[in-house]
């Protein structure tokens, strides 16, 4: 009995995307806080002066809490981080499933005019038909007579 392999590739890529919003919104807070100090006047080229801006300036949430801008650019620049390690990853993750069925040559005979031809069918397919109780198969076109029959199952 012949075997037959089947290979079924699935792919996923559900971590690409998940990698670009996470790497924007870590952009988000740093870009909002270097514009803040920007416009603040603070030099990007003065190290000493946007360390004291980025300490000394707190950012208020609600409720009474805030937290200082050195703490907005040190979690975006985290998720910003694990949002590019994603992207760095393979995009997408291939899952390999190997199937191996049985092939099977059945010889069929036409009800109507007895011409016998063979067919090939799959071990389990056979099972499904309800066989070896039902010796009949789903209709066929016979090549002699035409004519759609279900033809028998006379040997496999």
């Amino acid at each position: 009995m012949p075997k037959n392999i089947r290979r079924i590739r699935v792919a996923r890529n559900s971590s690409h995307v998940f990698g670009w919003v996470l790497t924007l919104l870590g952009l988000t807070p740093i870009i909002v806080v270097l514009l803040n100090a920007w416009t603040s006047g603070v030099s990007f080229l003065d190290l000493s002066a946007l360390y004291d801006f980025l300490w000394t300036n707190r950012f208020n949430i609600g409720f009474g809490i805030g937290f200082e801008l050195v703490y907005a650019i040190i979690a975006g620049a985290a998720i910003a981080l694990i949002g590019v390690l994603l992207l760095a990853r393979k995009r997408e993750q291939i899952e390999e499933l190997t199937v191996t069925t049985e092939d099977l040559t059945v010889t069929l005979e036409c009800t109507v005019c007895k011409n016998r031809w063979k067919e090939h069918f799959q071990k389990e397919q056979l099972q499904s038909m309800g066989f070896p109780q039902n010796r009949t198969i789903s209709r066929r076109k016979c090549l002699a007579c035409g004519r759609f029959t279900r033809p028998k199952i006379i040997r496999i």
